[in-house]
C-alpha cells in the first residue's frame, strides 16, 4: 500500500516515525494543538505556532503534494530555505517549522521510481554510427541530504542517528565519548577507543570507511577490509568479529547509475558473405565440351542444368533456415528450463536463508534483552551504597528571615490589639494583618528554620526546597485574633472579635502605615542568615539565593568553596514517565526529629584561649521507602487552589515515612543512585516529592517568547 512516511528528526518527535495511507489523505496538518494530524509538545516544541503548517495532495498531479505556511509566526522551512506561502513537497525534502524548531523528512514508500527515457529506434542503413548517450541525460541526479545510520546490534540496536551532509565532514566511531557514535565500554568491548571514520572525498559526491588501526578489525558485507574502502548506500558495517553492525544509508536515496550506451558501428554489421555450395552431378559425363562451356546433349546423360542447380540452392538455403530456427528453439527451451530449476531451487535456498536468519534474529535478540536485564541488575543500588556514594553531597540548611519595608529597609511586625493578634481589611476585601514598623505591643514577622538539601554542580550550586531557603515565598501561619477598623470618630474600634488562624503569603500583602488606612506599600523577605554545612562537618559556609520557581516548590543556592564539592547525578527529564509506583526509592536528609550530634571546641586563639563553643555536625539520616502513586496533572498557578505552599499536583507520593520537618528540600534518589525528586512534605503517614524534572528546568535558561 502506497503511504506518506513522516520520520521526525530532531524535537520532542525525534526518531519517532508517522504514516498515512495515500488513499486516505486529505490533510496532514502541524501544530500545537492537539486536535492537528501531528500535535507538537505546547513546551519543548515552542518555536512551533498552534496551527502552524499543512500538507495537501497536489491536484494537479497525482503523486505531487504541496506544503503551505498557515500564517506561522517562525515560518517554515524546507532544506533550509524559508518558504513564503505554499510550495511543492518532494520525496527526501527536510521541512523544518521555525528557525531551530524540529525537523522531519518527507518520504513516499514505495519511492517513485525514476523513469529512463525511451531507446531511439536505430536504423541500420544509415551509414552514421549511434549517438552515444550520456548516463546524466537518462536520469534526474538525486543528491542526497543527510547520512542516516541504523544501528542493527550492540548497546544501540534499533537506534537511528542521522548526520546532515551540509555539516558532515567526519564520522568517527569507538568507545571514547569524544566519537561522533560513542558505544558502551561494557557492552560493546569488540570496539576499540578509536575504531574507525567515514570521511566525504574530494569531490563530496563519494564516502570512504577507514580502519584506524582497531583491535578487531572493520567488516564491510561480511568481509574484513584493510585500511579503507568505498562505501555505498546499504552497506553493512561491522566493528570487530561478532560485535555491534549498523546499515549505511544516504536519504533521500541515490538513483542508480545508467550503463552508457555501446557504440555501434555500422561498417561492422555487414552481413557475411553466403558461401556457394557446389552441387555433384548425377552422373559421370566424358561427353565434349562445346566452346560455349555447355556439356553436349548427344552420346551422354544429360547433367544437372542451370535451373535445377539454382532450384537446389534455394531449397538449400530454406532448410538450412528451418534448421538454423529450430536449433534456436531448442537453445531457448533449454535456457528457459535450466532458468527455471535455477530460480526455483534459488527460491527454496532463500527461503532456508531467511528461517535461519530469523532464528539468528531471534537469538540475538533474546540474547540481547538478557544481556540487558543482567547489566540493569548489576546497576541496582541498595540504600546502604547510595548513602555511601551521596552522604558527603547531602547539605544541612539552617535558614533565619524577617519581612521588611521595602521602601525603608526597616522591619515590620505583626501589631497586637488587647493581647491579640489584629487584622484589618483590604481594599479587595481581603484580611491582611495589621503590620507597623513599631516593635511595641507586636510580634515580628519572621523567624528560622533548617532544611536540607544537595549539590548539583562541582562548583558549588545546590537544589533545595522554596519553602527552606525563601520561606516568605510561601504561607505563613498567623494567629487567630480580632479585625479592627475606625469608627465614626476615627477611633479604632474591635468589629470582629472571632478572627480564625490565617494562612498568608507575606510577600504578595501590602501594608498600612498610618493606622489603619492610608497609603499601601510593598513588602519583601530577607536574609538574616543563610548557612549550608556539609556532611560530617562542623564549618558553616555562607550561601547565596540564586533562583527561586514561582509554579514548584524548588529553589537554588550557590556557596564559594576552594575545592570542588561531589555533585549527585540527576536522572534525565526524557526518563520523567520511567517512574513508576512501586519503584524503590532512597531519602536522604536532615530531619529535626533525629538526635543531635554536638561537638565541643575550644578555642584556640590567643586573644580568647579557653573558650568552648558547642557545635552541632549534620549527620543524614538514610529513609529507604517506595514510590506509592504517581501524581501527574497541571501545576498550581496563581488564583487557583488553596494558600498551601505546593498543591500536591505533578508530585511523587512516598511510602518513606520515617522522616519529617527539616528533610525538606533532601535528595529521594531511585535505586540506579539518580535523583529522582526533592522531599517536600509529609507526616507520619504519607510523604511527598517534587519531580527532578521541574528542578533541571529551573537550572536552565529557556526562552519562554520566541
Amino acid at each position: 500500500m502506497e503511504r506518506v512516511v513522516i520520520k521526525h528528526l530532531s524535537g520532542s518527535k525525534a526518531n519517532q516515525e508517522a504514516s498515512f495511507p495515500l488513499e486516505q489523505i486529505k490533510e496532514i496538518s502541524f501544530g500545537r494543538d492537539a486536535a492537528s494530524t501531528v500535535a507538537y509538545d505546547a513546551e519543548r516544541d515552542d518555536a512551533v505556532s498552534r496551527n502552524h503548517a499543512k500538507i495537501m495532495r497536489d491536484p494537479a498531479s497525482p503523486m505531487g503534494f504541496v506544503l503551505t505556511d498557515l500564517g506561522s509566526r517562525n515560518g517554515v522551512f524546507v532544506n533550509q530555505s524559508r518558504i513564503a506561502g505554499s510550495t511543492a513537497l518532494h520525496h527526501g525534502d527536510i521541512v523544518q517549522l521555525g528557525a531551530g524548531g524540529p525537523q522531519f523528512s518527507f518520504q513516499i514508500d514505495p519511492p517513485p521510481a525514476l523513469a529512463p527515457k525511451a531507446t531511439r529506434q536505430i536504423d541500420l542503413g544509415q551509414a552514421a554510427p549511434t549517438r552515444e548517450i550520456a548516463v546524466a541525460a537518462a536520469a534526474v541526479e538525486v543528491r542526497p541530504q543527510r547520512v542516516v545510520l541504523r544501528h542493527l546490534s550492540g548497546s544501540k540496536a534499533n537506534q537511528e542517528v542521522v548526520f546532515p551532509l551540509a555539516q558532515m565532514t567526519e564520522i568517527t566511531f569507538g568507545r571514547d565519548p569524544a566519537s561522533s557514535v560513542s558505544y558502551d565500554a561494557e557492552r560493546d568491548d569488540t570496539v576499540s577507543r578509536n575504531h574507525a571514520t567515514i570521511k566525504r572525498d574530494l569531490q563530496q559526491k563519494g564516502f570512504t570507511l577507514v580502519d584506524l588501526n582497531s583491535r578487531n578489525g572493520v567488516n564491510v558485507n561480511g568481509a574484513r577490509i584493510r585500511d579503507s574502502v568505498a562505501l555505498h548506500h546499504g552497506d553493512v558495517i561491522q566493528f570487530g568479529a561478532g560485535g555491534p553492525e549498523l546499515l549505511f544509508q544516504l536519504d533521500p536515496q541515490p538513483a542508480d547509475a545508467l550503463r552508457a550506451t555501446r557504440q555501434f558501428d555500422a561498417r561492422e554489421s555487414q552481413p557475411a558473405k553466403t558461401r556457394e555450395a557446389t552441387i555433384a552431378p548425377t552422373a559421370t559425363s566424358s561427353a565434349p565440351v562445346e566452346a560455349t562451356g555447355v556439356p553436349s546433349m548427344t552420346g551422354a546423360p544429360r547433367g544437372v542444368g542451370k535451373e535445377t542447380v539454382e532450384r537446389l540452392i534455394t531449397e538449400t538455403k530454406v532448410e538450412s533456415r528451418k534448421s538454423m530456427i529450430n536449433v534456436v528453439a531448442a537453445l531457448v527451451a533449454v535456457v528457459a528450463v535450466v532458468a527455471g530449476a535455477f530460480v526455483f531451487i534459488g527460491r527454496e535456498t532463500e527461503k532456508k536463508i531467511e528461517a535461519t536468519t530469523s532464528q539468528v534474529q531471534a537469538a540475538k535478540t533474546q540474547s540481547e534483552a538478557t544481556a540487558s536485564t543482567v547489566k540493569a541488575m548489576q546497576d541496582i543500588k541498595t540504600p546502604q551504597e547510595i548513602a555511601a556514594a551521596y552522604a558527603e553531597s547531602t547539605v544541612y540548611i539552617e535558614v533565619s528571615w524577617k519581612l521588611i519595608d521595602v521602601a525603608s529597609g526597616q522591619q515590620l511586625y505583626h501589631r497586637y490589639w488587647n493581647g491579640q493578634a489584629a487584622y484589618v481589611m483590604s481594599p479587595g476585601g481581603g484580611l491582611e494583618p495589621w503590620l507597623t514598623v513599631n516593635a511595641e505591643k507586636s510580634q515580628p514577622i519572621g523567624g528560622s528554620l533548617t532544611g536540607s538539601g544537595f549539590a548539583v554542580t562541582a562548583n558549588g550550586f545546590i537544589l533545595t526546597n522554596r519553602h527552606v531557603a525563601a520561606p516568605w515565598k510561601d504561607s505563613y501561619l498567623l494567629p487567630a485574633g480580632v479585625r479592627v477598623d475606625l469608627n465614626d470618630k476615627k477611633e479604632i474600634v474591635v468589629v470582629d472579635n472571632k478572627v480564625p488562624a490565617q494562612r498568608w503569603a507575606a510577600e504578595k500583602s501590602v501594608w498600612f502605615p498610618q493606622a489603619i488606612r492610608g497609603e499601601q506599600k510593598a513588602v519583601a523577605g530577607r536574609h538574616d542568615r543563610l548557612d549550608v554545612t556539609f556532611a560530617n562537618n562542623k564549618l558553616r559556609i555562607p550561601a547565596k539565593l540564586v533562583r527561586v520557581s514561582e509554579e514548584h516548590d524548588v529553589a537554588l543556592l550557590k556557596v564559594d568553596t576552594p575545592a570542588a564539592v561531589k555533585p549527585t547525578p540527576l536522572m534525565p527529564a526524557s526518563s520523567y514517565d520511567e517512574v513508576k509506583p512501586g519503584n524503590m526509592i532512597t531519602v536522604l536528609g536532615y530531619p529535626g526529629i533525629s538526635p543531635k550530634t554536638l561537638f565541643a571546641a575550644r578555642s584556640k586563639d590567643m586573644l580568647d584561649p579557653g573558650a568552648v563553643t558547642i557545635v552541632d555536625i549534620p549527620v543524614p539520616t538514610v529513609t529507604p521507602g517506595a514510590i506509592g502513586k504517581v501524581i501527574r496533572s497541571t501545576a498550581t498557578t496563581p488564583g487557583e487552589g488553596g494558600g498551601a505552599f505546593y498543591s500536591e499536583r505533578n508530585s511523587y507520593q512516598l511510602t518513606a515515612n520515617a522522616t519529617g520537618a527539616g528533610n525538606s528540600g533532601g535528595p529521594v534518589f531511585d535505586d540506579r543512585g539518580r535523583v529522582i525528586g526533592i522531599f517536600y512534605a509529609g507526616n507520619q503517614a504519607i510523604t511527598f516529592a517534587v519531580p527532578i524534572k521541574f528542578a533541571t528546568e529551573l537550572m536552565e535558561v529557556k526562552a519562554m517568547i520566541q
